[in-house]
């Protein structure tokens, strides 16, 4: 709380900005067939076939013993403190092609002309533009997720495996050049990991065709739903438990009337809850509950499918966190990245990160990454994200030095609470919504625990932002003068400035993210072209990699601003 006087004072000059803002005065490219490829792209297990994009060194189809190796390299240190860092995201397709053989060479779904679609972008093309995020300031990017996804999923989301890197994205030398380019920059690479769902390869039985009623233990006809393949059993996978729809994850229908779920889960207001049920299927890598419909119910949120379409792993069970142990540290040793963004985090049992991160920290130190990133996606009220940040703590704990049992989890994540009040002074020109934003902070302040296990020091390291690939762009809803004023609040507020693809470039597109409508690439594009919002069309139409333009340079300023004053902390 020793930044609570200057952020009041911050507050105040923010709110003259804001109100001054808003004084009256304002006013299908080639089809190649690749067949063979189709097939080695989802081998995990390592063979001379799938070798060029597999991270995973082990042979032998054991998924918890897979390992990663990078022979003869010399690791990148971590960064001495991550709140030093200004961090810039993209979605690898929508930022650069800089291979267009490869833009096909999995599936379908290219087609530049269609804002859904998939447009090329890959390592390749990253790697070439990484002098433009360099000159900007920004000290490390976040990638989005790099494994293999089916169809189009040009967002990475919807993975069918978390040790073969998406073809069209590149093979892994192809990440380990982006990588080595990187750091010879200064620039730490973070990439998007997903381990709460894969894709939708199973229905649940009797759903079919339809969205599927949550169920908790049960019995008879009422009990947990059977998993039913989508893919008939000659297209799915050979492994060690039979036919399956995933290579390294397997479902099990076999039935436990008494079976329970391992550890505690917590709800949206940081309550812990205990199952006291019986019954379920213990041996499936997957939960047989049904869609995820309810979101402030702690088992629901935990166990549910996302959105009715994404298979939800079983990870509060050592088997699956095995798997993902192995695998994660598989990625780090063989393409030296420096820290993880970890989707959907408030939907995956606490169990899995009390397990899981302090097994990362640690192997990852054994590399020379003493301060190894993991930031988790915080779409959920503090309460929640509090019993994931550092030791953790419940609502019984707040104010108290009292933790949830076990290891330290994630060191912070992007925020949405400081956000909400920023979007609401901005958008809808209320500047005593800024008074939220110290407000938010000394509530955080006793739910939270900061400390580092790694540094041994509390440090506060929540990404602050304006836009990111989930939301419509700010300066769509208001304009350039409001979202550069939002730009300076996230660079001097507490904890780490996140900068968005495009925003640069005052890309204002508007329309949700989630639709691909803000989810513009810097390249030029045609799939904006219908959508003008400047008498000259869409800046998306054009090629966005201008070094000279206002608001880069106002970024830039902004970037040597907060290192001239913070440093490295």
């Amino acid at each position: 709380l020793s930044y609570f006087p200057t952020l009041c004072h911050f507050v105040e000059r923010l709110q003259v900005q804001v109100t001054q803002l808003y004084m009256p005065s304002t006013g299908i490219g080639h089809v190649w067939a690749f067949l063979l490829l189709i097939h080695a792209a989802n081998a995990a297990p390592r063979t001379d076939e799938n070798a060029r994009w597999n991270v995973n060194f082990e042979r032998k189809h054991v998924p918890e013993e897979y390992f990663g190796e990078w022979v003869g390299h010399t690791y990148h240190p971590s960064p001495v403190d991550w709140r030093a860092l200004s961090i810039y995201q993209l979605l690898t397709d929508r930022f650069a092609d800089g291979d267009p053989t490869n833009n096909e060479l999995h599936r379908s779904g290219f087609d530049v002309r269609d804002m859904t679609y998939r447009h090329g972008g890959d390592f390749v093309g990253l790697t070439r533009k990484l002098p433009y995020i360099k000159g900007m300031g920004c000290q490390a990017i976040w990638i989005s997720p790099i494994f293999q996804n089916g169809d189009n999923m040009y967002h990475q989301y919807a993975q069918h495996d978390f040790t073969m890197l998406d073809m069209r994205l590149g093979t892994l030398e192809e990440l380990r050049s982006l990588t080595t380019a990187a750091h010879a920059l200064g620039i730490y690479v973070v990439i998007d990991v997903v381990m709460n769902h894969m894709d939708n390869e199973f229905y649940f039985s009797g759903h079919e065709k339809s969205g599927t009623p949550f169920r908790w233990h049960g019995s008879g006809d009422s009990k947990e739903y059977e998993l039913m393949p989508r893919r008939a059993k000659a297209e799915q996978y050979d492994t060690p438990a039979g036919k399956q729809p995933y290579v390294d994850f397997w479902y099990n229908n076999t039935w436990d009337p008494e079976a329970q779920y391992d550890g505690a889960v917590y709800g949206q207001w940081g309550e812990r809850v205990i199952d006291d049920g019986h019954g379920t299927y213990p041996g499936s890598d997957f939960h047989h509950n049904g869609d995820l419909n309810d979101y402030s119910q702690p088992w629901d949120i935990n166990m549910g499918k996302i959105y009715g379409t994404m298979d939800d792993l079983r990870l509060e069970t050592k088997r699956v966190q095995d798997k993902y142990i192995a695998m994660t540290k598989a990625l780090i040793a063989s393409t030296d990245i420096d820290g993880f963004r970890v989707d959907t985090p408030m939907q995956v049992p606490l169990e899995f990160f009390k397990a899981w991160a302090p097994a990362i920290r640690e192997f990852a130190k054994t590399l020379g990454k003493d301060r190894f990133g993991m930031f988790g996606e915080f779409y959920v009220t503090p309460q929640r994200y509090a019993t994931m940040t550092g030791r953790g703590r419940d609502n019984s704990m707040y104010g108290q030095d009292k933790f949830i049992d076990g290891p330290a989890t994630l060191k912070g994540g992007i925020v949405y609470s400081y956000y909400w009040y920023t979007f609401t002074a901005m958008v809808h020109g209320r500047p005593e919504f800024a008074d939220g934003l110290p407000l938010a902070y000394k509530a955080e302040a006793p739910m939270m625990d900061t400390y580092d296990p790694m540094s041994h020091r509390s440090e506060y390291a929540m990404w602050n932002f304006c836009n990111n690939h989930d939301n419509w762009r700010m300066q769509a809803m208001t304009g350039t003068a409001q979202m550069r004023l939002c730009t300076a609040v996230i660079t001097f507020w507490p904890g780490v400035p996140l900068h968005y693809a495009g925003d640069e470039q005052d890309l204002n597109t508007p329309g949700s993210a989630l639709d691909g409508w803000a989810r513009e690439e810097l390249s030029a594009s045609m799939a904006w072209r219908a959508v003008r919002t400047t008498p000259e069309g869409n800046p998306a139409d054009r090629d966005n990699f201008d070094m000279t333009a206002q608001s880069y340079l106002y970024v830039q300023r902004l970037n040597a601003m907060r290192r001239a004053y913070f440093g490295d902390f």
